[in-house]
């Protein structure tokens, strides 16, 4: 009877959509508010008249205003570089749930900074360098606990959950300066301040449900150690009993794929060495070698998109192609962040679990390549001056629709995707350094990007456009030809696709094979069951 009971409970509970993983997820996600609300709400508040006048900004289109909002927007990116690095110790110590905490204090340090700054630079600059090293350790552990407490078949849409509160939050930040800008006198410092106060809210929330609702990851617990906490997480999150087969399977699986990586084969340990490098030398074993690749080039390649000076200076894009007035250019900016957000949850909701990482990464390069090589062809036919307002044409009104065509393509795939790719393909004995580094190289290559931005597009003019088109095309056939597909598969799993640095693949796939073996009736007494490690067989004895 109890047998049937646990049998009956796995079959309506096999699927895994159940509320509880979207509300964990979805709570996780504060963290995602904490960046994209930052990202967009600084490009709006640089043009917002009484920020100009208590910050004393150099007139608009100066050398000197571009190297002021430079600074401003690229310390996020430095804080977000050291941020990274240093949530590698912390998830190490102090787990998952630990770092969110951090990662929230951080950044609220840096929110109440930036908040009562008081039209003094200094303090807004330290302010922009706090919230990201709180948005650094954020990017780093939010999308990797997604991928660990997630089931395989919907991985990819819950990692990407993360990127869709990603550009809800950015077009929160968008629009809350419209609004600010609409129905604030410019006369009062509570035009700025309010928009950059509420980001005070996410982190303030993320500290609260890492400290009392989110669980830690099963898998992490198992590492160290603690088996039956883990199995607890586990049931929690699946909504089963402790004891239930599926439960079981989970574990099992978690549990022969660390103990394989915490223990690998003395022919490995001999090939590879040692040294006081550790973990940092296990990156560039093979099987490790070609997802630390991969993943750098997915990060840098993000960047190389044209994303960040797009979403940092779409206001002087508009003014550049002909929208004039702050109402209106911070209207345009604001339907920017609708037709990303958009399409983000298109592509993620319906998408990436079907089609698969790499056909969207394909798609993705294609549509944002050619709408910035039309935009660049333009502004150079058109010898326009950044810095100066534009007059209204029809060309200039299709190179307008290609700044929303460009933010739809690119967030098909190169906004999300990547994420998702990131967060799932390391074994979890190197996962906390290699999403550390190279979600550090993401912050790292966005910081020049978003510091020389401004004076690119003043300088460069259309050649800043073709730039990132020529990068997305390179990145495009890369994509094709280098980047292997993910979908489906179990974070155990990933070995089938890129191969082990710990012991042959067939180690995992026979102990998948026993276990579904075991559940069909096939090994019974007397008949042959493989052995764990070198693939031997033998007979099967009951006790």
């Amino acid at each position: 009877m109890a047998a049937a009971n646990v049998k009956s409970s796995s079959t309506k509970t096999r699927s895994p959509h159940n509320p509880r993983i979207y509300f964990i997820t979805f709570l996780a996600c504060l963290g995602s508010w904490m960046f994209g609300y930052n990202n967009s709400v600084i490009a709006g508040v640089l043009v917002l008249p009484s920020f100009e006048r208590d910050f004393n900004l150099p007139p608009v289109g100066t050398k000197e205003n571009n190297n002021v909002t430079g600074n401003i927007v690229s310390l996020l990116q430095l804080g977000g570089f050291v941020g990274c690095l240093g949530t590698f110790g912390v998830m190490k110590y102090f787990g998952r749930k630990g770092a969110m905490i951090v990662s929230g204090a951080v950044y609220l340090v840096g929110a109440v900074m930036q908040t009562f700054s008081h039209g003094g630079l200094p303090p807004m600059f330290a302010g922009r360098f706090f919230c990201g090293l709180g948005i650094g350790g954020a990017t780093v552990v939010v999308p990797l606990y997604i991928a660990e407490l997630a089931p395989p078949s919907i991985r990819g849409f819950l990692v990407g959950i993360y990127e869709i509160n990603n550009q809800l939050s950015s077009l929160m930040g968008y629009w809350t300066n419209y609004i600010a800008n609409e129905y604030l006198p410019p006369t009062s410092r509570h035009q700025w301040q309010i928009p950059l106060a509420m980001q005070i809210v996410p982190s303030a929330l993320l500290i609260l449900a890492a400290l009392f609702i989110l669980p830690e990851s099963p898998r992490l617990l198992i590492k160290q150690g603690r088996k039956l906490q883990a199995r607890q997480n586990l049931a929690w999150v699946r909504k089963l009993d402790p004891n239930d087969e599926v439960v079981n399977r989970e574990l099992e699986e978690m549990e022969e794929a660390i103990k394989m990586q915490d223990a690998p084969p003395l022919t490995v340990v001999h090939k590879h060495g040692g040294g006081k490098l550790g973990l940092l030398k296990e990156l560039w074993w093979k099987g490790n070698r070609e997802r630390v690749l991969i993943a750098l080039g997915l990060m840098v390649g993000q960047n190389l998109t044209g994303i960040q000076g797009m979403n940092f200076y779409t206001p002087t894009v508009f003014r550049s192609i002909g929208f004039d007035g702050t109402k209106v250019v911070l209207l345009a900016s604001g339907m920017f962040a609708v037709v990303k957000t958009v399409a983000t949850i298109i592509s993620l909701f319906f998408f990436i679990d079907r089609l698969g990482r790499r056909k969207l990464l394909l798609t993705s390069s294609v549509g944002t390549s050619l709408a910035l090589w039309y935009i660049g062809a333009f502004i150079t036919a058109k010898h326009i001056d950044l810095s100066k307002p534009q007059e209204k044409s029809v060309a200039g009104w299709v190179a307008i629709v290609c700044v929303y065509v460009y933010a739809a393509f690119f967030s098909f795939a190169w906004n999300g995707v990547v994420w998702v790719y990131v967060a799932e393909i390391f074994p979890i004995r190197i996962k906390e350094l290699a999403a550390c580094i190279c979600t550090a190289t993401l912050w790292l290559t966005q910081f020049p990007i978003a510091r020389a931005s401004p004076n690119m597009l003043a300088e460069w003019k259309g050649g800043f456009f073709f730039l990132f088109a020529g990068c997305l095309t390179v990145m495009g056939t890369g994509v094709w030809f280098l980047l292997p597909e993910t979908k489906g598969k179990t974070l155990e799993r990933m070995d089938d696709v890129f191969g082990s640095a710990y012991g042959d693949v067939v180690e995992v796939e026979l102990g998948n094979y026993r276990r579904e073996g075991r559940e069909k009736g096939i090994f019974e007494k007397g008949k042959m069951d493989p052995v764990d490690g070198g693939g031997a067989l033998r007979e099967v004895v009951e006790e």
